[in-house]
């Protein structure tokens, strides 16, 4: 039996992963800042020293995009030093570290219609992706799997999803923006994903960086727009408009769809955003 500790345990993928592990043949063990913070070299050795751990999943990140414009001091700390202690005495005691990380280490622009590859330069345009791509860095120096995902959303936490929901029940109106494009991915699909490559073995051969995403793409709006038709909502219309009238801090990518060539090719079943959405709605319903 393998066992795994799951940093950020509180957060969407963390509850996640609770959730997806429930039936597995291996122990995992969710932590939060409380009880293993990652900022703290003292804490993560004493931990690691503690516990007998095979596996170690880091969900725990500083994911406030327009907050970090602000607080680069306090986004690179939990996503690129923290990544660092981390990784560092994972190597050490011989864990096999397993990093999440994002879409918004890549800065493309709007002419680009060709997903990323998991071997593209990064580029990011905002403080948070510049923090968890050196986190990335910090991560694969220390024998570390990289698994990124993209524009996450879950029936726990705060995020756009639940954000949508909640608005479009008070308003007749919602104007999101339409010239940005990704992959709305389900924390729920992330983490059975996460938890099928960690049961099954397949970790062991595993090296790099991976994508993780739903199937298909959008624009925010598309995305907002499918969650108002699924929630059967129709007091209230979604419009588009454009990410220069929202006016926010960070410059966020015009498309960052994300190739999931090397995720599949180990025979990871991926379904359709659209699809995942309406699993999450429907645990939001019961």
């Amino acid at each position: 039996m393998l066992k795994i500790v799951v940093t950020g345990g509180d957060g969407q993928l963390g509850r996640a992963i609770a959730l997806m592990s429930r039936n597995s043949m291996n122990s995992y063990m969710l932590t939060t800042r409380d009880r293993l913070d990652i900022c703290s070299r003292e804490q993560v050795e004493e931990y690691l020293n503690n516990n007998d751990i095979d596996i170690l999943v880091n969900c725990a990140a500083y994911t406030n995009v327009e907050g970090a414009e602000s607080d680069e001091v306090g986004a690179m700390l939990v996503n690129a030093e923290g990544v660092a202690i981390l990784a560092e005495a994972c190597q050490r005691h011989d864990i096999q570290l397993i990093h999440i990380s994002t879409d918004y280490v890549f800065g493309g622009d709007g002419i680009r219609k060709t997903p990323y590859r998991e071997d593209d330069a990064t580029a990011p345009l905002n403080i948070y992706g510049k923090s968890k791509a050196m986190g990335e860095d910090m991560a694969l120096k220390n024998g570390g799997i990289v698994i990124r995902t993209a524009w996450l959303y879950s029936p726990w936490c705060k995020n756009f999803l639940l954000t949508i929901l909640r608005i479009a029940k008070e308003k007749r109106l919602i104007e999101v923006v339409d010239d940005q494009r990704g992959t709305p991915t389900s924390a729920i699909s992330l983490a059975r994903a996460i938890t099928t490559i960690i049961d099954s073995g397949e970790y062991v051969d595993m090296k790099g960086i991976y994508h993780y995403t739903d199937k298909g793409e959008a624009t925010w709006c598309d995305f907002a727009t499918e969650i108002v038709a699924q929630a059967g909502i129709t007091t209230c219309k979604v419009a588009s408009c454009k990410s220069h009238d929202r006016g926010l801090k960070a410059q966020r990518p015009a498309y960052s769809v994300l190739s999931n060539r090397r995720i599949d090719d180990i025979g990871i079943t991926r379904h359709t955003w659209h699809e995942e959405l309406k699993r999450v709605m429907e645990i939001i319903n019961e």
